[in-house]
C-alpha cells in the first residue's frame, strides 16, 4: 500500500486542444434591482456586484451568497470595476457621474465627475485610467489616480453608431468599434489615431455586415465581434425580407487580420471573451439562452436557458463564474466547470485538493479510475503508456514519478476517435533514490517552453556589455534542458510584443514554461518596464508607450499556463541612462506573481545589478551554473542568491516572488 500522498484534484478536463466547459447552475440572486445593467466580479472571483437602471447597486459575497451591501447612484449605470486589489469599486452611470464605495460593504468612500454624458466605458488593465467615449464622439481618457482627465481624441466623423470600446493586453492601445466594423485603434495618452480598418464579414455578394457588439480580455492577444450578415440570395427576396447570417469573428488585435470566423445560430447582442482566451459567451436579447463557443473548435459547445431574457452578462477575472442579469432584476450566477463526457474518475489514490501537504515516498504510483461509460471506450493511455480497460469500465495502472510535482494525464479515446482527458498531480518527497527508468521516460517527455531576450545595442542609450551573451547562454542551458526556445536578440518594440503574444500561445498546457529578459528595464510608479533597443525615451509618458509592460508577460502567463511551473526571470536592473523624471525608481519594484509562477530578480527591489566583467553579468552566470545541478527549483535561485551576495560583497541581492502550486525540479540527475 501506498501511504501520505499529496494529490490534487481534478485541475483540468477535457477534449484534447479544447476545453469542454459546461455551465452548473450555482443560484439565483434575487434583490431589489430593476433591469440590470452591469455586472463585475473582483479579480479573486470572491465578490460580485451589480447596478441596474435606475442607479440600484447591489453587492454579494460569492463564497456564502449573501448580500453584502445595497447602495444607489443618481442615474442608470452602465460600468462597474473593482479598483484598488478589490479594495474599491467605482459605479459610473450615464450623467457622468463617478461613485467610488468600500468594496465591503458598499459605503461611499470619494465621489468625482466626468464633464460629459460617456456612452461607452472601459478601464485600462491597470486600472490606472478610465477611458470612455461621450455623444459628441470625443474619446476621452480620464485618470482614476489623479482624479481628472489625461488625453482627448475627436473621432466624431469617423466612427457612427459605437459598439466596443476596450483596451488591448498592455494597456497601450484603445480600439473604438462603429457598427458598420469601422475600427479606430488610439492611442489616447499622446491623443492620435494609429490605424483606421473595416471589419465586415463580404461572405456573400450584395451583402452588408453590421456589427452588433465586441470584446476582448486581459489574457488575449484578439478581440471578437458579433456579425450579421444581411445579404439578398440570388433566388430574389423570400417572403419579402432579406435572409440574416449570424457569425463571431476573431481578430488579431495588432493587426486587425481575421484569425477566425465562427458560423452561430444567432444575432449576438452581446460578447464577452472568455473563459480564458479561447472561450466566447453570447445571448442574443430575443431568446432566454446563453451560448458558450469554443474558439480552438470553431463550433457553439454549450448552451444554458434562463426564465427571462438577458440583459448583461459577466464572466470573472479567475474564469470561475458567468453572471447573467436579466429584465426582471434577478442575477443567475453559473460555475463554469471543465468537464467531458465521459466522465473519468480516479479511484486510487484519494484526491486531495491541496498542494504539497504530504509526499509520495515511492517511486511507482498504482492509479485506479473508472469510466461512467467505459464501453464505448476504444483505448485509455497514462501518460502515453496504454492501459488495461476492464469489462466494467475500470482501469489501472503504475506510472513513475520523478522528484517534485509530477502531472498525470489520462485519456480516453472513443471508436469515432474523439478524446477526452483528465489531469491530476501528486508530488514525490525529494530526498529520495534515482527515478526509475518509467520516471525518467516521463520526466524527458515533458513539454517545455522558452522565451529568451537579449537587449544590448540601445539607440537612445549606451550598449550593455553581457546582455546578449547572457541570452545565448541562457538559451543553451534551456536547450540542454529539453525546452523549446525562442530567442529575441536586440528586439524592437514590435519584435518583443509579437513574442509575447507567439510565447502565450505556445505555453497553453505545457509542463514548465520560463521568460527571460536582460536588458534594460524600468520602474514607472510601482509598474516595471522592460525596455526594447528603439525606444526613445524622454519622459515617463515615452515609458508607458514605447516599452512593454512586465504586467502584460504576467496576464500571458496567468491565462496560459496556470497549472505548471512559470518562471519570469528579470536580469534587468542595470543603471537608467533615461530621464524618467521623479516618477521612475532606481531598479525594479515587486510585482505580484500568478498562481503557478516564480519571478526572479537579478538583484532586490530598488537596487541595481552589475552588467558584469567577464563574458556573461554575474547574476545569470550564476544561475546557468545551478540550473545544470540536480535540485529543486527553489534551491535553484537560493543558491544562485547565495553566490552573487558572496561574489559581491553584499553589493548586490538576488530577489524572488513565488506562487508555486507544487514541487519542480529542471533536472533531476
Amino acid at each position: 500500500m501506498l501511504k501520505n500522498f499529496a494529490i490534487t484534484l481534478l485541475l483540468f478536463a477535457g477534449q484534447l486542444h479544447a476545453q469542454q466547459i459546461s455551465f452548473v447552475p450555482v443560484g439565483k440572486l434575487t434583490s431589489e434591482l430593476d433591469r440590470v445593467t452591469s455586472v463585475a466580479f473582483s479579480s479573486d472571483g470572491m465578490l460580485m456586484v451589480a447596478g441596474d437602471r435606475k442607479g440600484n447597486l447591489q453587492l454579494w459575497d460569492l463564497d456564502q451568497l449573501s448580500p453584502m451591501g445595497r447602495t444607489e447612484v443618481s442615474d442608470d449605470i452602465i460600468h462597474l470595476e473593482f479598483l484598488r486589489e478589490n479594495k474599491e469599486i467605482v459605479a459610473i452611470d450615464a450623467s457622468g457621474n463617478l461613485n467610488f464605495f468600500f468594496a465591503n460593504n458598499l459605503s461611499k468612500s470619494r465621489s468625482s465627475e466626468i464633464p460629459d454624458d460617456p456612452i461607452l466605458v472601459t478601464v485600462d488593465p491597470e486600472k490606472q485610467f478610465l477611458s470612455y467615449l461621450n455623444k459628441d464622439g470625443l474619446l476621452k481618457v480620464f485618470s482614476l489616480k489623479a482624479n481628472m482627465q489625461q488625453a482627448s481624441v475627436d473621432i466624431s466623423n469617423r466612427i457612427k453608431k459605437p459598439i466596443y470600446l476596450g483596451y488591448d493586453r498592455f494597456g497601450q492601445q484603445l480600439a473604438v468599434m462603429g457598427e458598420d466594423g469601422t475600427t479606430l485603434t488610439c492611442n489616447p495618452t499622446i491623443q492620435n489615431v494609429i490605424r483606421e480598418v473595416k471589419l465586415r464579414s463580404d461572405e456573400f455578394a450584395n451583402s452588408s455586415s453590421v456589427m452588433h457588439s465586441g470584446a476582448s480580455n486581459k489574457g488575449s492577444d484578439l478581440f471578437v465581434t458579433g456579425v450579421q450578415e444581411v445579404f439578398i440570395p440570388k433566388g430574389g427576396m423570400q417572403g419579402g425580407q432579406p435572409e440574416r447570417r449570424n457569425s463571431i469573428m476573431a481578430y488579431d488585435w495588432d493587426s486587425s487580420n481575421e484569425i477566425k470566423r465562427i458560423r452561430v445560430n444567432n444575432r449576438v447582442d452581446q460578447i464577452v471573451l472568455g473563459p480564458g482566451p479561447t472561450h466566447i459567451a453570447y445571448y442574443t436579447d430575443k431568446r432566454y439562452v446563453i451560448t458558450l463557443v469554443d474558439l480552438d473548435k470553431g463550433a457553439e459547445s454549450s448552451e444554458v436557458t434562463l426564465e427571462e431574457f438577458p440583459e448583461t452578462i459577466s464572466i470573472s477575472g479567475d474564469d470561475a463564474y458567468l453572471a447573467a442579469g436579466d429584465k426582471n432584476g434577478t442575477i443567475h450566477l453559473f460555475e463554469l466547470q471543465r468537464n467531458s463526457a465521459p466522465q473519468i474518475k480516479i479511484t486510487k489514490p484519494t484526491l486531495n485538493r491541496n498542494y504539497g501537504e504530504s509526499m509520495v515516498q515511492q517511486a511507482n504510483l498504482e492509479l485506479e479510475g473508472v469510466l461512467s461509460d467505459g464501453a464505448k471506450i476504444k483505448n485509455i493511455s497514462i501518460n502515453g503508456q496504454k492501459a488495461e480497460i476492464l469489462p466494467n469500465g475500470k482501469f489501472n495502472a503504475e506510472v513513475g514519478l520523478v522528484p517534485g510535482k509530477n502531472k498525470i494525464r489520462v485519456v480516453a479515446e472513443d471508436y469515432q476517435s474523439n478524446t477526452v482527458f483528465k489531469d491530476i498531480y501528486v508530488t514525490r518527497n525529494p530526498e529520495i533514490e534515482v527515478p526509475t527508468d518509467v520516471a525518467r521516460e516521463h520526466h524527458d517527455g515533458q513539454k517545455r517552453v522558452a522565451l529568451v531576450i537579449g537587449n544590448a545595442s540601445y539607440e537612445g542609450a549606451g550598449a550593455l556589455v553581457n546582455t546578449v551573451n547572457d541570452a545565448k547562454v541562457m538559451e543553451a542551458t534551456l536547450k540542454e534542458l529539453g525546452f523549446e526556445v525562442t530567442s529575441i536578440l536586440d528586439g524592437s518594440y514590435e519584435d518583443m510584443k509579437r513574442a509575447v503574444y507567439s510565447f502565450g500561445d505556445a505555453i497553453r498546457d505545457v509542463d514548465v514554461s520560463v521568460f527571460f529578459y536582460a536588458g534594460h528595464g524600468l520602474e514607472i510608479e510601482g509598474v516595471n518596464y522592460l525596455v526594447p533597443v528603439d525606444a526613445e525615451i524622454n519622459s515617463p509618458l515615452d515609458v508607458k508607450l514605447k516599452t512593454v509592460p512586465l504586467t502584460g508577460v504576467l496576464r500571458t502567463i496567468e491565462y496560459a499556463n496556470e497549472d505548471g511551473l512559470n518562471m519570469i526571470i528579470l536580469d534587468a536592473c542595470r543603471n537608467n541612462p533615461f530621464p524618467t523624471g521623479k516618477r521612475g525608481g532606481a531598479g525594479l519594484a515587486k510585482s505580484t506573481p500568478p498562481g503557478g509562477t516564480l519571478i526572479a530578480y537579478s538583484t532586490a527591489p530598488g537596487s541595481v545589478a552589475s552588467d558584469g566583467e567577464g563574458d556573461n553579468g554575474l547574476y545569470t552566470g550564476e544561475l546557468v551554473k545551478q540550473m545544470k545541478q540536480p535540485q529543486r527549483i527553489e534551491d535553484v535561485f537560493m543558491r544562485t542568491r547565495n553566490s552573487v551576495e558572496e561574489i559581491s560583497n553584499g553589493e548586490q541581492q538576488p530577489w524572488e516572488e513565488a506562487r508555486l502550486k507544487g514541487i519542480f525540479y529542471l533536472k533531476i540527475n
